[in-house]
C-alpha cells in the first residue's frame, strides 16, 4: 500500500521502505502495479504446471486440449506451456508420438504440488454433491462417487448470523434454547468464542451465564437469538478449548496379525499406533465418532478395529465405567 513520503514495497518475502518524493508517488506505483502483475503471471504459471503435473500423475497422460479447456488457452499457448514445463523438468513429461499426446515420465517428480489421495477422495465427493471445488478443471478420471446421507441439522441462517457476529465483535447474546436435558426451552445468556463440527452437528462454543461455565450449544436447537452489547468473556479462559490431547490408538488385540496390519494401514499408523490431538472440550466427539466411548471388550473385535492405547489417565477413566 503506497503513502505519501514513505512507501512500502512488497517484494516476495522482502519488505523494503522507501522514503519518496511525493511528486514521484505516481512513478512508485507504477513499479508496484508492475511486480503485482509479476506475481499474478507467476501464479498463473505455477497453477497451469500444478494442473499438468495432476493430470500426468493421476491419469498419465495430457493432450494441449486438456490445457487450452482449463485455462481457455490457444493451442499455441497451450504448446508453449508444456514445452516450459518440459524444458525444466525433462524427466517428468514425454511425448508419446503413437497417442500423439503426452504421458507422464518414468522418473516423475511432482515439482508443484504433491499427490494427495486424501484430497481427490473429499474433492471428488464435493463434486458429486455439486459443491464448488477448488481447481476442479484437474479432475478428469471422476467415478459415480456415494456416501450415506445424513439429515440436515436445519442451521437457519438467520440464528447462525447473530452468532458469527458476536464472535467476531466479542459481545453477549441471549437465546432460548432447548436442551435435552429440559422438557422446555429456557433462556439463556451467552458469550460465544467458537464453532465446532462432531461429525454429524455443528455447535458454538460459548460461556454460559445461567451454568457459570463454557458449553457447547447446537445451533439447530437455539429458537431464538439476540444480540447484547454487553462484552463477552476472554476465550482464553476456556481452558478445555486451549488445552489439547494427544490420543493414541491401536488394532484391537483380538484380530489376526492380517487384520491387524489391515488397520494400521487404514489409519496409517507406525509401530502399531497412531496419534490424535483434540482439543478437551472435544473429547467427547472424538471418541464417540471413533467408537471409542466404551470400554474395549464392549464389542467384539470385528466390529470394533481400534482401542484406545493412551493416554492413560483417560484409560483409567474408561475402565471405571465398567
Amino acid at each position: 500500500m503506497l503513502t505519501r513520503g514513505r512507501n512500502t514495497v512488497q517484494h516476495n518475502t522482502e519488505k523494503w521502505i522507501l522514503n519518496v518524493d511525493p511528486s514521484q508517488d505516481d512513478i512508485y506505483r507504477g513499479v508496484v502495479m508492475e511486480q503485482s502483475q509479476h506475481n499474478r503471471t507467476q501464479w498463473t504459471s505455477q497453477r497451469r504446471r500444478a494442473f499438468i503435473e495432476h493430470r500426468l500423475y493421476w491419469v498419465g497422460q495430457l493432450g494441449l486440449p486438456d490445457l487450452m479447456g482449463a485455462f481457455d488457452l490457444s493451442r499455441a499457448q497451450a504448446s508453449k506451456e508444456i514445452n516450459a514445463y518440459k524444458r525444466d523438468h525433462p524427466d517428468n513429461i514425454v511425448y508419446d508420438p503413437h497417442a500423439k499426446t503426452y504421458a507422464m515420465g518414468t522418473m516423475f517428480i511432482p515439482q508443484y504440488e504433491t499427490p494427495d489421495a486424501s484430497l481427490y477422495l473429499n474433492d471428488l465427493m464435493g463434486i458429486s454433491r455439486g459443491a464448488c471445488i477448488q481447481n476442479a478443471e484437474r479432475y478428469a478420471l471422476i467415478p459415480d462417487v456415494f456416501s450415506p446421507p445424513i439429515p440436515s441439522r436445519g442451521v437457519k441462517p438467520e440464528t447462525l448470523r447473530p452468532i458469527l457476529r458476536a464472535i467476531d465483535a466479542k459481545k453477549r447474546l441471549k437465546i432460548t434454547y432447548q436442551s435435552m436435558s429440559a422438557d422446555e426451552p429456557k433462556e439463556r445468556s451467552i458469550s460465544p468464542h467458537a464453532l465446532c463440527f462432531d461429525g454429524f452437528r455443528w455447535h458454538c462454543r460459548a460461556f454460559c451465564f445461567s451454568a457459570d461455565g463454557f458449553r457447547d450449544f447446537v445451533i439447530s436447537r437455539i429458537l431464538e437469538v439476540q444480540p447484547l452489547d454487553d462484552d463477552g468473556v476472554d476465550p482464553s479462559s476456556d481452558l478445555d478449548w486451549c488445552m489439547s490431547i494427544m490420543l493414541e490408538v491401536g488394532p484391537h488385540p483380538d484380530l489376526s496379525n492380517a487384520q491387524r496390519r489391515a488397520v494400521e494401514l487404514d489409519y496409517e499408523m507406525t509401530g502399531g499406533r497412531a496419534q490424535l490431538e483434540v482439543r478437551k472440550s472435544m473429547l467427547f466427539y472424538t471418541l464417540k465418532r471413533l467408537g471409542l466411548d466404551t470400554p474395549a471388550n464392549a464389542r467384539p473385535a470385528h466390529q470394533q478395529h481400534i482401542i484406545l492405547t493412551g493416554p492413560s489417565e483417560l484409560l483409567e477413566q474408561m475402565r471405571g465405567t465398567t
